[in-house]
């Protein structure tokens, strides 16, 4: 699902990098921790982002937009056909052209977790990732600040995360994801708004609003 590697996005689970595993680049806490300041937990946003899929191995391009409605925990993503919901307990992923939607509950125990709720990454990212200073390196014709990070877990399926920092004002710009297949992901933020307020049912899958989609339930 293309919803899957955004959540991935701010959720890299490995990478291995000879003499690099087991190591925190003290030159990269600045930029993290800017990043992270740029949260906060109590404050709704809207996330406006460009998205690209390249398949390095079949030689193939797929580009798109995708809007992001969060607040803490809990958020709403679109992307195309699909639309993923989280409100803090449930985890739903729709597929509104095939109509039908998994429910799930994330276990904060399980590395998973950090698939699900992608404010956990920025939020804690000396917890839960290894990262280094590239320095500053040239993305889409500008000078960028490049940060690479690595999971502490070793079991997901994603090579590398870098994040891509303006280097002025340091808010995220952009952060580019490559899987082990050979898949690479780049989401692109276009805008990032503080929002008044944000109605709590935004994070609820509603029923009655998909009265033919199909609820498959993925909760013992």
């Amino acid at each position: 699902m293309k919803t899957q590697w955004i959540l991935m996005a701010i959720a890299v689970l490995f990478c291995t990098v000879p003499g690099l595993f087991g190591q925190q680049d003290s030159k990269a806490d600045r930029y993290l921790q800017a990043v992270s300041d740029q949260f906060d937990m109590n404050t709704p946003y809207l996330i406006r982002m460009d998205y690209i899929r390249e398949d390095l191995m079949q030689d193939t391009y797929a580009e798109g937009e995708g809007l992001i409605w969060m607040k803490g925990l809990k958020y709403k993503i679109v992307v195309d056909e699909y639309i993923v919901y989280y409100n803090g307990e449930k985890l739903y992923s729709q597929n509104t052209e095939n109509e039908e939607v998994y429910v799930s509950e994330p276990d904060p125990d399980q590395p998973g977790y950090l698939q699900a709720v992608p404010i956990r990454i920025i939020k804690s990212y000396a917890l839960d990732f290894k990262y280094r200073y590239m320095g500053t390196t040239s993305f889409r014709g500008k000078d960028r600040v490049e940060i690479q990070l690595y999971p502490k877990d070793i079991t997901g399926p994603y090579s590398i995360m870098k994040m891509f920092i303006n280097p002025t004002s340091l808010s995220l710009e952009a952060i580019q994801l490559k899987h082990k297949e050979g898949i690479l992901y780049t989401m692109i933020l276009s805008e990032k708004k503080e929002l008044p307020t944000l109605d709590e049912q935004t994070f609820e899958f509603d029923p009655a609003a998909y009265p033919n989609t199909e609820i498959i339930e993925l909760v013992e």
